[in-house]
């Protein structure tokens, strides 16, 4: 037995030495100078990373031009304060193992870093913001983006409910968010925020990511008036309508100082948020207005489940209110359709209030109509083909 334990420890060993090896650092000597990430001297090993190493940054600040496409097998790692990647490259990292395809931000326990993308850099793969099992309360860290980069992949923030993350989406930035792994909490001091100042977020993971928000008070997005926030995930429009009054109600959907959130797009397939300056005009200019304003989504989403789009709604719209009214055939095959559809979903609802019969008669004979002009107008039709007679 004795023997037996000596063969499984050194067994053990071996393979833990053979993992150790296989993972070499690479550390970059660089500093606030721009330098060019295929610079083999910028290395400490004299070479750019291989496919066994991983790159360490711990200058405090380290600033790398990136105009390449670069694949790293075993992630990044920031010890530094700052690391800005700038240039026309794309860095992907497309290891198997969830660990070693991770951008880990900071790298040791206590420290605060940012990692800045700028220009057309391109970042594929997870970024974990004081998570890789550095969760504690003084482990603070953060992505920057700006200009045209982007970013496509899971995003994981905090471990055992603490550390701080904060995603920076600015200028005409975008990050596509594939999963999302929270794991902060407010009672332990984490938190988990994402300020979309201008460019866009699409969040489109496999597990609800309303619940992720609405799970802890720790958990924010906050929307600037040039920011896009997107939602792409399967849902009936009422339960996403509870969701997304929750989240605004809770605080976990704000909108960011000087702007106020405006009436969502919410359907079936996705929920698309902005934002907009606080002292434009609005009918819906305070939380209780935007709350109840959701509320009433319920029409138009039923109209976009049948084939209208917001853009084509507001030129319906404005071509009815230009054209005047002429009598029309009765609709068939798909308008009658429609129009049934728009029926039966106004008497479906609960009985009207005294006086709004007349209002609710409108509204259905207004939308038919819509759909009918809708499915006539040259510009709306589906197969592109010109409504203009062909000549003889």
């Amino acid at each position: 037995m004795k023997y037996r334990h000596i063969l499984v420890t050194a067994a053990a060993f071996a393979a833990a030495n053979t993992l150790v090896n296989a993972q070499t650092v690479n550390q970059w000597r660089g500093g606030e100078t721009a330098s060019a990430w295929n610079d083999p001297y910028k290395w400490k090993q004299n070479h750019t990373p291989n496919d066994e190493e991983a790159p360490y940054f711990r200058e405090p600040i380290s600033v790398i031009n990136v105009n390449s496409t670069i694949q790293l097998n075993h992630g990044m790692h920031l010890y530094g304060e700052e690391l800005s990647l700038q240039g026309n490259g794309n860095i992907n990292l497309w290891s198997q193992v969830p660990h070693e395809r991770t951008v880990n931000i900071p790298a040791d326990g206590n420290g605060f870093a940012n990692l800045t993308l700028r220009d057309n850099i391109a970042l594929n793969g997870r970024v974990a913001l004081s998570s890789k099992g550095f969760g504690t309360a003084a482990s603070k860290g953060s992505l920057t983006l700006k200009d045209r980069s982007s970013v496509t992949g899971d995003l994981c923030i905090g471990k055992a409910g603490t550390g701080t993350g904060r995603v920076y989406v600015q200028d005409n930035s975008s990050y596509r968010i594939t999963g999302l792994e929270i794991g902060t909490e407010a009672a332990a001091g984490g938190a988990a925020e994402l300020h979309i100042l201008s460019g866009t977020v699409q969040i489109e993971t496999k597990d609800n990511p309303f619940e992720i928000f609405n799970e802890d008070a720790s958990r924010r997005i906050i929307l600037g008036a040039n920011g896009t926030l997107r939602f792409e995930y399967p849902m009936s429009v009422a339960q996403k309508k509870k969701a997304v009054q929750d989240m605004i109600r809770n605080d976990r959907l704000t909108a960011a100082p000087g702007c106020r959130l405006t009436t969502p797009l919410i359907q079936e397939k996705r929920v698309i948020f902005r934002a907009e300056d606080e002292r434009n005009e609005s009918a819906v200019e305070t939380k209780e207005q935007l709350l109840a304003a959701i509320g009433r989504i319920a029409a138009a989403a039923e109209v976009a489940s049948v084939g209208l789009q917001p853009e084509q709604i507001d030129s319906l719209l404005k071509k009815m209110s230009s054209s005047p009214r002429s009598p029309e055939a009765p609709p068939s095959g798909e308008s009658a359709a429609a129009v049934r559809l728009t029926q039966q979903q106004g008497a479906s609802s609960a009985a009207p209030a005294a006086g709004s019969t007349g209002r609710a008669a409108g509204f259905i004979a207004f939308f038919g109509a819509a759909l009918l002009m809708l499915r006539r107008s040259p510009e709306h039709r589906s197969d592109g083909a010109d409504a203009a007679p062909k000549k003889q």
